[in-house]
């Protein structure tokens, strides 16, 4: 009796132990593996056991089938989970923050962009789609915490482009949203992406994708290059990330369309070039830049969200989208005494500030403290 007894104890903690040494289960939603969900997934491997799930579509067509596999997921994994992570508000968002409200499960939105962002005169952002905001603003009142890469997606004060409404941010959109919030900007690896080759004196590249659409052309300040290249004809313009390169006309002499690089790549392409040009008309927190700037690139930015932020003392910031004004920063950039030291400046404002290690810590303890008061 004593031995079976003791066999009893033993198993029942052998078996309290497994329990303890089982790590706990994250589910991931997301529309895009991108680059910035990847580092996210790779941070909270470290403490849950992630699950993923994809709700990437093409056409809107496909939109139900998406929501018809996401709910047979979430059937099949909402009663292990300890935690569900949104990558952005929008149609993913939608079911797991329900699911997460009515089995008492904490979810947390990560916000990244154009889930705060209301552009109508290019129509951009969610909050400018009657179906995409409806399903945005629900998923915010739904879920536990918000996690914005930068605090300018919950509210600001926009001047850049006079055509576009001057409030932005979720809060101008959701001005009762009670839903707490964390901001937790992206991480960089210095080890990684670091000056590796000569600069070419005069050169400057910008970074976009989706430029077969005219509206991203805009979005992302192309316009204002092409209009402004001309004007600087020892100098080289280079844009990355052209597929087609018929999707542009009258492109001037020292413009230089690039196709997509591998991301291994660019660290070659950035060290390369003397200045990184990011005249988005809105931003969240923009990786290009930051790995530019970590590759010694000089910043020219436009003023908007995180993007002075970024750049802080190390480069120049386009007050308004006026092709003369650009023109008027590109000189000052082009004489400035002190460019060497603006490229190590630039450096060390993305090393000192930007670091995978604290965003590692800020989105892990994030997420602990929301399993834990679950």
């Amino acid at each position: 009796m004593f031995c079976l007894r003791w066999q009893c104890n033993c198993l029942l903690i052998l078996y309290r132990t497994s329990n303890q040494m089982n790590s706990k289960t994250a589910l991931i939603f997301y529309s895009v593996r991108s680059t910035f969900v990847k580092k996210d997934i790779e941070i909270l491997s470290a403490q849950f056991n992630v699950l993923e799930h994809d709700f990437y579509t093409e056409k809107k067509a496909g939109i139900l089938w998406r929501f018809f596999t996401q709910n047979l997921f979430l059937l099949k994994n909402i009663w292990k989970a300890d935690l569900l992570i949104c990558e952005f508000a929008a149609y993913q968002s939608l079911l797991p923050t329900l699911y997460g409200k009515l089995f008492g499960k904490p979810c947390l939105i990560v916000v990244g962009g154009t889930d705060a962002h209301y552009f109508p005169g290019i129509g951009y952002g969610n909050w400018q789609k009657p179906f995409l905001k409806t399903f945005t603003a629900i998923s915010f009142k739904l879920c536990n915490h918000i996690a914005p890469k930068h605090k300018s997606l919950m509210r600001f004060d926009y001047h850049y482009d006079e055509h576009e409404p001057e409030h932005q941010g979720i809060y101008e959109r959701m001005p009762h949203l009670k839903t707490p919030y964390t901001e937790i900007p992206n991480g960089y690896d210095a080890g990684k992406w670091k000056c590796i080759a000569p600069k070419k004196n005069n050169t400057f590249i910008t970074v976009a994708t989706g430029l077969q659409y005219s509206f991203q052309q805009r979005l992302k300040g192309m316009d204002l290059i092409l209009g402004a290249a001309s004007t600087f004809p020892d100098c080289e313009f280079i844009i990355l990330g052209v597929d087609d390169p018929k999707v542009f006309t009258g492109v001037p002499a020292n413009v230089k369309l690039m196709p997509p690089v591998k991301n291994d790549e660019l660290v070659a392409v950035f060290s390369s070039c003397q200045f990184y040009m990011q005249l988005s008309m809105a931003e969240g927190f923009p990786n290009s830049i930051c790995e530019a700037m970590l590759c010694e690139c000089i910043p020219i930015g436009s003023d908007v969200f995180s993007i002075p932020e970024i750049i802080g003392d190390s480069g120049f910031v386009l007050k308004k989208r006026d092709i003369e004004l650009l023109k008027q920063l590109i000189s000052e950039a082009l004489s400035a005494p002190n460019k060497p030291e603006l490229m190590k400046k630039a450096r060390a404002r993305i090393s000192d500030n930007y670091t995978l290690t604290q965003r590692n810590e800020k989105l892990s303890g994030l997420c602990t403290s929301l399993v834990n008061h679950s």
